[in-house]
């Protein structure tokens, strides 16, 4: 019996615009009204994840920062899994030294050294007027001064422009976990990008805690994805749904592959899963 649905956001439950639809609203208050719960799970910072998620459930859970994070809101947290500031440090001068782009989240706040609009495009609410993202901003010449003064701590670390530059992904992942001597967990949303957490998180853990939390099986999950950060989730779910816009790694391992982001693919999810339930009962 499925009793949790976990989600990835980008590519996968939002469409090409970024937009969560009012029909994929309505299939999974309809999939939670039926007795499954509905579980965000992405690579996004808190606070986006959790606007999202409120659009869906009146109480959600939501996994955030590929797992670093874990809750149901900013004072109802579960898991806190953030990066030590020295590894935080280690992290910027590889970047700077390879003239790469990067920021890094807190609970709500994105971090960076700089103004990148299409790195935000992706936290822009849906209004066009006031503070139009979905977490806050904090660009400055040194952002980890800023974090540790704000007395804040960071979830993710996430390098960008990979593609435009000198060195080769594999190189950079090469020389962060040398730098690093395996401390950190390294996976991907996307491919011009990296991404870093405390070892031992990932989607999979934070599903596998709240599991635990909820008192019901690691074996009563579904869960959908597109990308390299959801691979774990998909090789350990009961159901594993793959996007037909999912890189084949994703589409090799899942047992169904469904129509693309702008299409239908959250509906014939929560159809695949209640028809599964109803079979089993």
């Amino acid at each position: 019996m499925i009793k949790l649905f976990a989600l990835d956001l980008d590519g996968t439950l939002l469409d090409s615009r970024s937009i969560l639809r009012k029909e994929n609203i309505k299939a999974l208050r309809d999939l939670e009204a039926s007795g499954v719960r509905v579980i965000l799970a992405s690579g996004r910072v808190f606070s986006s994840v959790l606007y999202q998620a409120q659009k869906i459930s009146k109480d959600p859970v939501l996994i955030a920062n590929n797992g670093a994070l874990m809750g149901m809101d900013y004072d109802k947290l579960f898991i806190e899994n953030p990066l030590d500031f020295t590894i935080l440090e280690k992290l910027i001068d590889i970047s700077i030294k390879n003239k790469l782009k990067f920021h890094f989240y807190s609970l709500d706040t994105y971090y960076s050294n700089e103004l990148d609009l299409e790195s935000l495009d992706h936290l822009r609410k849906d209004i066009d007027y006031g503070l139009n993202y979905q977490a806050n901003l904090d660009i400055s010449n040194d952002p980890l001064l800023k974090l540790k003064t704000k007395g804040e701590s960071c979830y993710k670390f996430l390098i960008n422009g990979i593609d435009k530059s000198k060195i080769s992904r594999d190189s950079l992942v090469t020389i962060i976990k040398d730098r690093l001597n395996d401390q950190v967990y390294i996976t991907s949303s996307y491919e011009d990008a990296i991404e870093i957490t405390s070892k031992g998180t990932s989607k999979l853990s934070a599903i596998y805690g709240l599991c635990e939390k909820m008192g019901i099986s690691k074996n009563s999950f579904a869960a959908i994805g597109d990308s390299d950060n959801d691979l774990e989730m998909l090789e350990k779910a009961s159901l594993s749904f793959a996007m037909s816009n999912a890189n084949d790694k994703v589409k090799n391992i899942s047992d169904h592959i469904l129509e693309d982001n702008d299409g239908k693919a959250i509906s014939q999810a929560v159809e695949i899963i209640k028809e599964h339930n109803r079979c089993l009962i």
